[in-house]
Formats: structure tokens, sequence, C-alpha cells
């Protein structure tokens, strides 16, 4: 929005050049000042004071032109005075402007983040899940979820669905070799992750929310089970610099 002075609206250019102005005015403001000390210094030397006496204007004779050499040297010293002044302040605020740090500056870098696949134990045992039971773990900063068929096979998946990022082990269901989103009830192979059938539920409201999000399949993560002769915790393959990229 751009701000506005009395009746009139400023300008961008106005907007720009406003530091620049404000600047110049507070220049102004220290030359007036100092010209205004130099008057009231200049008033003052005209008056000759001496120890127990009243102060007398020196206007006549020899002490006419002491305090006219008087006031010449005061009124010198003085015009030095303001201009060390004036200079200190317009110094003062060059130092303050060029002091300002500057926006800081983007930083990115095009340096490629490859994949670096390996092995992680998930800490679940194949023995600790029944058909069709799910388990999310996190591994490596990948959000997956361990389970098995009803046929009693392992599978790992992606534990966010594909549609709106809802977690699929708040409820999913396990069919067969499919599994189905709690929410919008999209399903997915659990083998290879194929989109089955894309927000069928609730009616009307599903099939609206899936036509602005495109459709995509699950994430697929390969697994196996740990120990020499299996019978260890499961082992799922994922991307470790996931979270890098």
């Amino acid at each position: 929005a751009l701000p506005i002075f009395g009746s009139r609206r400023v300008s961008r250019f106005a907007c720009r050049s406003l530091p620049v102005a404000m600047a110049g005015r507070s220049v102004m403001a220290g030359a007036t000042t100092a010209l205004l000390l130099i008057g009231a210094l200049r008033a003052t030397s005209a008056f000759v004071a001496s120890p127990g006496a009243p102060a007398t204007m020196s206007l006549r004779g020899a002490s006419a032109g002491t305090a006219s050499g008087d006031m010449g040297s005061n009124f010198g010293a003085c015009s030095a005075a303001a201009m060390a002044v004036a200079c200190g302040a317009a110094a003062a605020f060059s130092a303050r402007g060029s002091g300002r740090q500057a926006k800081t500056a983007a930083k990115y870098t095009t340096q490629k983040i490859l994949p670096a696949l390996s092995w992680i134990r998930s800490g679940v045992k194949a023995s600790d899940l029944a058909p069709c039971q799910l388990k999310a773990v996190t591994l490596v900063g990948n959000d997956v979820l361990i389970g098995k068929t009803e046929a009693g096979k392992l599978f790992c998946v992606g534990n966010l669905c594909p549609h709106i990022g809802t977690p699929m082990s708040e409820g999913a269901d396990v069919i067969g070799d499919v599994i189905v989103c709690p929410l919008h009830g999209s399903s997915f192979k659990t083998t290879t992750g194929e989109l089955i059938d894309w927000c069928v539920s609730p009616p009307i409201i599903g099939p609206l929310t899936g036509l602005v999000v495109e459709k995509k399949n699950l994430l697929i993560f390969e697994c196996r089970e740990g120990g020499f002769l299996g019978g260890g915790d499961i082992e799922v393959l994922v991307d470790t610099n996931a979270k890098k990229a």
C-alpha cells in the first residue's frame, strides 16, 4: 500500500526518494540551527562584562574597537565551530546510511544431491505383524508403512496418500494385496503402487476433491527380513539423502 500524506497519495517514485528528501531536510535543519547559534553568540559578544560592574555596550572609542576585534575573533571561532558541527552531522548521517546492513542475499546451490540408497533396520519383525496389519515408522526422514497382505506377504509403501497427504496408518484397509486410503477411498496395489481407484468416497465430495489434484501412484519401498536366515528386523531400502534433496 502507498503512504498518504494529507489528501495526496504519494507515488512509488516519491516513496523511493522519500529517504533522500528526509536526509536533505535533516541537513538543512542542522545548518539552520548552526546559523542561529552563530547569531546568538554574535549578539552576546557585543556586550563587555567586567567583574563587579553591570554589562555595558562597547560602541564608542577604543572600547568599541576592542569590542569589535573581540567580536570578530569570536565570530570567526563560532563560524569554525558551526562548520565543524555541520560537517560532523553530515559525516554522522553518511556513516549511518553506509552502516546499514544490506538485504540478506539469496543463498542457493547448484549442487546435485543424488539418491543414496541404503538398507535401514525398521525395528519391526515380520512375526510382529498379522495379515492385513500395518505399522508406520520413520526411517532417515522417510515415512513408510510396513504391513502384510491377506495372504501374509510382507510389503512396504509410503505412509502418505498421494492425494492430499493423508496418513495411511490412520485407518487404511488392506483387501487382498490392495491398500485403501481411509479418507477418500483411493486404492493402490501394495506390490507396485499402481493406482486402482481415485477418491471414490464420500459420494460427490470425494470425486470433486480428486479433480484438483493430479492422479499419482503410491510410493513403494523394497523390504526384506534381516538376519542370517531371516527372522530379524525388517529392513527397508530408503534414500538417506531424502531430506537433503
